[in-house]
């Protein structure tokens, strides 16, 4: 019995550490509603706040910046890095030194336009959603343009139980009902946040939320930005929810769709809803999971118009009336890497 008891004295404070890093006890709280989860600055803003507050006149082009992939801060040894909740729960140095992450050029290259909202293209946080790497890691990178940030979720941020860390960062900017997709308008244009690591499969929530979504908008024009490509240079696997989604907004006419999760930059030809080419009717997809990781050079495929490796980078939209406008800006030499322009593609259903 003494062996017994010495032994739950040994393992306890080891469980402890171990529940607490796996985030349950933080995780309970928030679903007991224990967790402010509009406790950071803005975090209260709905995403059509954001677009309302650039303030264009009806008719002028929409600037908008595309980056995802962001902030993989390094690490320093010791017990916060081994740690690193228990050790913020205890008040002990951060582990994280944003200083020296990968995205901080892409940070200072967005400051060049400061009032352009950003679609942020998930893995916002590496390498598991965790609170502490959001407050610590993320907002010190990010803290200039989180009031101009509509998010969507990666396969990051679902490394907590159901990507709390990143609902409780956003708030009411991540959409309602932390569920991770939400629509905005602006113009023409009907912006849509989707998400990619929940089920969108024909029939599910987030494919009837969708349908209905896109026949009561009268906007010719569609974006959606979510964080795995449907089609692209590298699969990676796990991207069944993403061609779904590709698929139904292929289907009704959308003429951009934006992600991250592979850490290169791609520009795909029109494709269709099976990603093959199609230069009248397709939707053009572009991956910019450039924020703070790049990966090796691949070969192209007879699908892709342009991709771009071993670049950080930030890619800049112009949202006009009736069309876009491109360009993919490296964040080392300011250097514009690729640019264009293409019309709005018809919209086919609205029902």
């Amino acid at each position: 019995m003494r062996k017994s008891a010495l032994l739950a004295a040994v393992l306890t404070p080891f469980l402890l550490i171990a529940a607490i890093e796996s985030q349950w006890p933080a995780y309970a709280a928030y679903e007991l509603g224990g967790v402010d989860a509009t406790s950071g600055v803005d975090s209260g803003a709905t995403p059509q706040d954001v677009l309302s507050a650039v303030g264009e006149a009806q008719g002028d082009p929409l600037t908008l910046l595309a980056v995802g992939d962001i902030a993989n801060c390094a690490e320093a040894p010791g017990l916060a890095s081994a740690f690193p909740v228990s050790a913020n729960l205890l008040g002990l140095a951060s582990a994280f030194d944003p200083a020296t992450a990968p995205a901080v050029p892409t940070v200072e290259l967005m400051a060049q336009w400061p009032n352009a909202p950003v679609l942020a293209l998930g893995d916002l946080v590496y390498s598991s959603g965790k609170p502490v790497e959001f407050s610590d890691c993320f907002d010190p990178l990010w803290k200039d343009n989180r009031a101009r940030t509509l998010p969507t979720p990666g396969n990051h941020e679902y490394n907590t139980p159901d990507a709390f860390g990143y609902y409780q960062y956003w708030g009411e900017r991540a959409g309602p009902g932390d569920l991770g997709y939400y629509a905005t308008h602006h113009g023409n244009w009907l912006i849509l946040s989707l998400n990619s690591e929940t089920d969108a499969s024909p029939g599910s929530p987030q494919a009837l939320w969708l349908k209905k979504t896109l026949a009561a908008s009268p906007e010719a024009c569609v974006l959606a930005f979510y964080h795995r490509p449907a089609y692209s240079l590298m699969e990676r696997g796990g991207r069944d929810n993403a061609v779904a989604l590709f698929r139904q907004l292929e289907q009704a006419g959308a003429s951009v769709v934006l992600n991250g999760h592979n850490h290169f930059y791609e520009r795909t030809l029109p494709l269709d809803a099976e990603g093959s080419p199609d230069a009248e009717n397709g939707t053009v997809s572009f991956t910019v999971g450039t924020g703070g990781e790049t990966s090796r050079e691949m070969p192209t495929l007879d699908t892709t118009a342009k991709a771009i490796f071993g670049h950080l980078g930030v890619l800049r939209l112009e949202l006009g009336q009736d069309g876009y406008r491109w360009w993919f800006e490296d964040a080392e030499s300011g250097a514009t890497m690729d640019a264009g322009q293409a019309p709005c593609v018809l919209r086919r259903t609205r029902a």
